[in-house]
C-alpha cells in the first residue's frame, strides 16, 4: 500500500488541514495529512491570539506549509507560510463534501505513516472541488480510489462465492468484505456495471445504487461508527 516508516523533518512540508479543534483559551489542535509524515496531530500554541503569527490560517480544508518540531505524537507548530495558505468553500454543496471526504480520512488514515498514492489522490480531489464543483460521481470515484489505496477495495473481478468470472446474464449484489455475489433475482448490478465501477466509468449507472454500494462498503471499514458529515447533509437538506 505504499505506507512507510516516519520520520519528521525539520523543513517545510506540504499539508491540508483535516480537522481542528480549541485547546484552551488560545491555542488550537489540528490534524494534518502531510506529504512526508502521514497525518499527524499538531499543537499551535497561542493561535487563537489575533497578534499570534498563526491566527486566521489554520482554516478548515486549508492547503498548508508548515514546520513542526517534536518527539512525542502531539507535535509542535513553529512556523507556516501565510502566502501560501489556502481555503475555498464556495458554498453548502462544497462544504458538505469536505466535511465527508475530510472525515473520512480521519477515521480511514492511521497516525504517522506517509502515503505519497494517497497523498497524490487527495490532492488531486481537492483540486478538482477546488476548480469546479465535484459531482456526486467525482465522489464516488474518490470513495472506490480511496478504499483502493487503504487496501479495502472492493472485488470486482470474480463472483464472491462461486470464484468465478461474473456471467452477462446474470444479476450480482454485493456483501460486505466479501465481494459480489448472483443476487438471485433481478436487482442488483450486471457483469457490464461491475466492470464500469471497476474502470470508473460510472456514467449511465444509477447513482444510487453506486452510493448505496459506495457507503456499505466504507461503512465496513468503519465498523459500525456513524459518520457525522452525514448528519450535517440530513439538516441542511442539500
Amino acid at each position: 500500500m505504499g505506507w512507510a516508516a516516519i520520520k519528521m523533518p525539520h523543513n517545510w512540508e506540504s499539508c491540508f488541514l483535516l480537522h481542528a479543534r480549541s485547546f484552551g483559551d488560545t491555542s488550537i489542535i489540528a490534524d494534518v495529512f502531510t506529504e512526508s509524515s502521514g497525518k499527524i496531530s499538531i499543537m499551535a500554541k497561542g493561535a487563537k491570539n489575533p497578534r499570534s503569527k498563526f491566527f486566521g490560517h489554520l482554516l478548515p480544508f486549508s492547503a498548508l506549509r508548515i514546520i513542526v518540531t517534536g518527539k512525542s505524537e502531539m507535535k509542535t507548530l513553529t512556523q507556516i507560510d501565510s502566502n501560501y495558505a489556502s481555503q475555498s468553500v464556495k458554498g453548502p454543496h462544497d462544504l458538505y463534501t469536505y466535511l465527508y471526504v475530510n472525515e473520512l480520512m480521519m477515521r480511514l488514515l492511521p497516525k504517522g505513516l506517509p502515503n505519497q498514492e494517497l497523498y497524490n489522490l487527495y490532492q488531486n480531489f481537492i483540486e478538482l472541488a477546488r476548480s469546479d464543483a465535484i459531482s456526486e460521481l467525482d465522489l464516488r470515484v474518490f470513495e472506490f480510489d480511496l478504499l483502493d489505496v487503504l487496501g479495502y477495495g472492493i472485488n470486482f473481478d470474480t463472483d464472491s462465492k462461486e470464484n468465478s468470472e461474473f456471467k452477462d446474464s446474470i444479476m450480482y449484489s454485493y456483501m460486505p468484505e466479501k465481494g459480489f455475489h448472483q443476487s438471485g433475482d433481478d436487482e442488483g448490478f450486471s457483469a457490464n456495471e461491475i466492470a464500469a465501477i471497476k474502470s470508473r466509468t460510472l456514467e449511465g449507472i444509477d447513482k444510487l445504487k453506486l452510493k448505496q454500494l459506495s457507503q456499505v462498503a466504507i461503512g465496513a471499514c468503519l465498523d459500525g461508527r456513524e459518520l457525522s458529515s452525514r448528519n450535517f447533509f440530513k439538516k441542511i437538506r442539500i
